[in-house]
């Protein structure tokens, strides 16, 4: 699919994405959105970073709506991509994709938002979602703390979004991602010191390895440290369902590694 969709964002200033949506036939939009229904999770998310980079903003979109649909909420589409230095558009997409996400997995979010058009942004139809976001976006010039203000966004939703998120969460990530290669390079010595058996080879070992680091990450987001909760943005970010005994378990053997290699979680 072409139509509507540049092969790349040029830097020549902010497009609305409507106008390019606008630009597609009708049929051929409901087409594509048909072949993505049978895509996977995997596809889906290699295909909207490929699409996101590329520029092609109409096919990110297409692929946002049926994450967000999935339950992948926007933090997990980019992970491991640096946000920085995004041009006005891609940051306007995204921008959208959070709001995406807040109208369909908080509906009824709209009601403690104070301004009027914001609630018509997160519960009007969609021409209204377009408009009201073009409008409260103003190009790029409003700063993302102030839209989430204007939206009343508790620290769980910012977590689920990739834009809309204030200095105290960004502030948190920053501070995760700092200590990530010292959490790594522990729980690697801790698994690299675990016998290999028969069940347990380095297959394995790496697996766990990754499954220790995502849950140490998915602990950072959860204040509560409650393992229900670690349980869900675990499944979040990988697709993979966990027992709250499980993330209980493994995270225990997780402070152990860190307290052992003197790291401070």
């Amino acid at each position: 699919m072409t139509s509507g969709s540049p092969a790349k964002d040029a830097g020549e200033g902010f497009t609305s994405l409507a106008s390019l949506l606008r630009a597609v036939a009708p049929e051929k939009l409901e087409e594509a959105r048909r072949r993505v229904v049978m895509q996977n999770r995997e596809e889906l998310l290699r295909r909207y970073r490929a699409a996101h980079i590329e520029g092609k903003r109409v096919i990110a979109f297409l692929m946002a709506e049926a994450l967000v649909r999935n339950g992948v909420p926007p933090f997990v589409w980019l992970d491991g991509l640096a946000l920085d230095g995004l041009t006005v558009n891609q940051r306007y997409d995204l921008f959208l994709a959070d709001l995406m996400w807040v109208r369909r997995w908080y509906r009824d979010h709209d009601k403690v938002v104070r301004y009027r058009r914001c609630k018509v942004m997160l519960a009007g139809a969609d021409h209204l979602f377009h408009r009201e976001a073009e409008f409260a976006f103003y190009e790029g010039k409003r700063p993302a703390w102030k839209l989430v203000a204007s939206l009343s966004l508790t620290e769980r939703q910012q977590w689920d979004c990739a834009l809309l998120r204030s200095a105290t969460i960004k502030k948190r990530v920053a501070a995760t991602d700092a200590m990530s290669e010292r959490v790594f390079k522990a729980l690697l010595g801790d698994i690299r010191a675990v016998r290999r058996t028969a069940t347990f080879g380095e297959a394995e070992a790496l697996a766990t390895l990754q499954r220790r680091l995502t849950l140490w990450r998915c602990s950072r987001i959860v204040r509560t440290a409650s393992p229900t909760e670690i349980a869900t943005r675990f499944e979040q970010m990988t697709g993979r369902p966990i027992s709250r005994q499980a993330v209980a378990q493994q995270l225990e053997k997780v402070r152990t590694a860190l307290r052992t290699m003197e790291v401070t979680s």
